[in-house]
C-alpha cells in the first residue's frame, strides 16, 4: 500500500508542525493493529510506559518497519533515510478524566537533530470529547526545549524533574490559550497524525461514557539525527550500542527507508511516493 501526500499536506506539516493523514492505514492493518495493541496493553498498566512493543510483536513490525508508513515520513522530512526509533501505545479508556500536559517530546529522547516525528494512529474513532490531541501551530520553530514532567500512571502530570539548565521551565500554556493557534481535530480510525518532536501538544481526557480511545505513536528520525547522552532521557530508550554522537543506525534503532544491507533493514520495498 502507498499513501500518495500532497504538497498541501507537506506544506501544513512544516508551517503547523502537525498535519492530518486521512486513512493513513487501510481496513486490514487497522484491523490486525488493534488486535496487537490490545496484546501490548498488557506489558504496562502505566500510561507512558507501553513502549517499544514492536520488538516483539509481528504485526506491529511490519507496521512500523515494512509497511507504507516510513516512505511517507520521508517525504515529510524530506530525507534520504528512515530510522526507527521507537513505538508507543497511548489508551484512554471511557471516563478517563485525565488530561495529557502540554508538552513537547523531544527534549524526553535520547536523539538531537531536527528530523525527528511522530505518526500517531487512530485506532478508534476520535471525538471531541474522547480525548483528541492538541498541538500550538508553529511551535517547533520556537526551537524551544520544555522542562519535562514527571508522569503519573494514568497519563496526567505528577511533578516537574528537577531544574535542568538544558530545558526552559514549560509555560502555562493552558491559561495562554488565546495567544496561540491550537489545531485539534476529530478523526476516524485509519487516519493519522504527522507532527514534529518539538511541536507543543497536549491531549484531552475521555470523558465519552463509551468510546475507547486507543492511539498508536509511531517515532521516526530522518539522516542526520545523533544519539544524545544527556538529561531527562528516557532509561527505556537508552540504546548501549550507541555513544554520544553516533548515527542512529543500530538493532535497536533500525533503517527502515530505504534498503541498506546490514543494518537490520526491513522496508526494501519502499519507495518514495510522488506527490499527487
Amino acid at each position: 500500500m502507498h499513501y500518495p501526500l500532497t504538497d498541501q499536506q507537506r506544506a501544513a506539516f512544516n508551517r503547523d508542525g502537525a498535519v492530518v493523514l486521512p486513512g493513513l492505514i487501510c481496513d486490514q492493518q487497522l484491523d490486525t493493529g488493534r488486535v496487537a495493541i490490545d496484546r501490548a496493553m498488557q506489558q504496562s498498566d502505566n500510561y507512558f510506559r507501553r513502549l517499544r512493543a514492536w520488538e516483539n510483536d509481528s504485526t506491529l513490525k511490519a507496521l512500523c518497519c515494512d509497511s507504507q508508513l516510513p516512505a511517507v515520513v520521508a517525504q515529510l522530512l524530506d530525507t534520504e533515510q528512515v530510522n526507527l526509533f521507537y513505538d508507543q501505545v497511548f489508551t484512554k479508556e471511557p471516563g478517563s478524566a485525565s488530561p495529557t500536559p502540554w508538552h513537547n517530546d523531544q527534549p524526553y529522547w535520547p536523539v538531537r537533530g531536527a528530523g525527528v516525528m511522530t505518526l500517531w494512529l487512530a485506532l478508534d474513532d476520535i471525538s471531541v470529547d474522547s480525548g483528541p490531541l492538541e498541538f500550538i501551530a508553529g511551535s517547533h520553530q520556537w526551537d524551544r526545549w520544555f522542562q519535562p514532567f514527571v508522569a503519573a500512571t494514568d497519563g496526567s502530570a505528577e511533578s516537574n524533574y528537577d531544574p535542568e539548565p538544558a530545558f526552559e521551565p514549560l509555560p502555562d500554556f493552558e491559561s495562554q490559550r488565546g495567544q496561540h493557534n491550537i489545531l485539534c481535530w476529530e478523526l476516524q480510525a485509519g487516519d493519522a497524525i504527522a507532527f514534529h518532536a518539538l511541536t507543543v501538544h497536549a491531549a484531552k481526557p475521555n470523558v465519552s461514557s463509551t468510546r475507547r480511545r486507543r492511539g498508536y505513536a509511531i517515532r521516526y528520525t530522518g539522516a542526520n539525527v545523533t544519539y544524545h547522552e544527556g538529561p531527562a532521557n528516557n532509561p527505556r530508550l537508552i540504546n548501549p550500542d550507541l555513544q554520544h554522537g553516533d548515527q542512529l543506525d543500530s538493532a535497536q534503532y533500525p533503517v527502515v527507508f530505504p534498503a541498506t544491507p546490514g543494518l537490520g533493514n526491513h522496508a526494501a520495498e519502499n519507495k518514495p511516493v510522488s506527490a499527487t
